[in-house]
Order: C-alpha cells, then structure tokens, then sequence
C-alpha cells in the first residue's frame, strides 16, 4: 500500500501544473502568430511565381502568333461588344453577365487567336490569387470570373477594325504599335504586353496606360494581388512580378465592386513606372523614373 501512495506522489511530481500547461500554450500561440504571415507570404510568393508563368507563356503564344501573321501583334479589345480575331475578347462585371463564366471567349480561336497556341489551357488567363466575386455572383454559385489578365490597348491595332469598339486616341505620349518591329521607344524588353489588371477596373481585355496630361493619370489599374506586386509579360519573352509603392498599392486599393480612380499625378512612382513601359510618341518628354 505505501509502495501504491510513493509510486503516485512521484506522478503527481512529474506531471504538468495548470500554470505550465498554460505557459506552453501561450509559448505555441506566440510562435504561430510569428510563422503564420511568414507562411502566408511565402505561399502568395509561390502563386506570383505561377502567375508569372502564365503571362509568360501567353507572350510566347503571342510570339509564335507574331511569326505566323507577318511580324502583326494580335489585336486588341476594347468596349463591351463581343470582338471576333483579338487576343481574347469578354466584358468582365461582378453582375450575372455570362462573359464572366464563359471560356469559349478564352479558348474559341474565333473569340481568342491565341488559343490555337497553348493547347486550350483556360487557367493560362486566370492570376492563381485571383478569387474575388461579388456577392450577387455568390448567389449564383459562381466560384470566379474566368479572366485575371488584360492586354496593353495600344500593342495591337484595335479590334474595332474587326468588329469591337475603337480605342480612343491617346492624348499625349501614348503611341499604337502594330508589330514587333515598332518598338523602339523603348524596346521589347520595356514594352508591356499582358498583365493581371485589378478586379474593380477590369472589364474587356484591353488595358490603358496611365496619361500624364490628365489631372488623375490612371484610367485602368494594374492589379497587386502578390504581396502588393502585379504579374506583368514584356514584349521580349519575360515576365516578372513588379511591386507597387504608392497609388497603385494593395493598400490603397482594396476590392469594392465597382470602379474608383486612386487619387495620383504625373509624379506618382507607379504612374511613371508605367508610363516608361509603353511606346511613347516622338517628341514627348517623361519624367525621369525607372
């Protein structure tokens, strides 16, 4: 019996207080709110990387497209109506519009002329951390919009001359580039092509630089779902995942479901990151910026 009593002394010595469970716990909760952003980070690093290749083969399609069709780049889309013989066409809303959900605008080589050259791959347009939906689309059962990804406007002549609405000429430094061969100011591995555009201001596939002689430059927005960078393809091949630091900031421009300008001017980092990265027309002056 007093061999029973010592035996459950030495337990009750040996086992946890209250107090050190506690502290243990409070040790656990603090370590995983230190690793939890850390891990966060690393995974929305991993989705900028898969979102870098996707615009990256989208710009390889383009390039062999490019060899087939005499140095022509595909044209662009601009405008509501549903465009024949673009890159891709589809008007984006966070209403009940069918172009929201229909790939046959991504994968159709009749809606898409890139299509016929990744092989029907319908992810290929879509950024991996893109899953914002409207709660009207909710309702709808709708998971996410098929498009993350829209192109420069002024790459491409416009689809208008092939049945879509005309772009508007650019009122200052902007220039339309036809082929591969036109871009010399500056070059193809400083001219933007495709890039993921914010969920609020996306709507056809056609993106517009932001115009310096405006007094709020932006018109579209480029998206910044990687840890408040963009995946953005460049005329010669790469891609790369920009980070914003000013207007276009993840911070400044959260998903509302509808559309509204960051407030911004000429000498906003990011609208003269941009602006350096589109065919500019001769005789026009940009701030200096990298």
């Amino acid at each position: 019996m007093k061999r029973n009593i010592d035996t459950f002394k030495k337990a009750r010595k040996s086992g946890f207080t209250l107090i050190e469970l506690l502290v243990v716990i409070a040790i656990i909760a603090i370590l995983a709110g230190m690793l939890l952003p850390a891990l966060s980070k690393a995974k929305d690093k991993a989705k900028g990387i898969l979102c870098m290749n996707n615009t990256k083969q989208l710009m390889l399609a383009c390039h062999m497209y490019l060899g087939d069709n005499e140095d022509k780049f595909p044209t662009s889309c601009h405008g509501g109506s549903i465009a024949e013989g673009a890159w891709v066409t589809g008007w984006l809303t966070w209403d009940g519009r069918q172009d929201n959900t229909n790939t046959q605008y991504l994968l159709d080589p009749k809606y898409s002329v890139l299509a016929a050259y990744f092989s029907n791959a319908r992810n290929i347009f879509k950024c991996p951390s893109d899953n914002r939906i409207s709660p009207q689309q909710r309702k709808l059962g709708w998971t996410e919009r098929v498009r993350s990804i829209s192109g420069n406007i002024r790459v491409g002549t416009c689809a208008s001359k092939n049945k879509g609405a005309a772009a508007w000429e650019s009122r200052d430094y902007v220039k339309e580039v036809e082929k591969m061969s036109g871009l010399t100011d500056p070059g193809p591995s400083q001219t933007w092509v495709y890039s993921d555009e914010h969920p609020d201001s996306i709507n056809d596939a056609g993106c517009f630089a932001p115009e310096l002689e405006r007094g709020n430059p932006w018109i579209d927005l480029q998206a910044s779902y990687h840890n408040g960078a963009v995946g953005i393809a460049f005329a010669d091949g790469h891609s790369e995942v920009h980070k914003w630091t000013a207007s276009a900031s993840q911070q400044i421009n959260p998903v509302r479901f509808s559309w509204k300008k960051p407030n911004a001017n000429a000498s906003d980092p990011d609208v003269i990151w941009m602006a350096l990265r589109n065919q500019r027309k001769a005789g026009h002056k940009l701030p200096v910026g990298r």
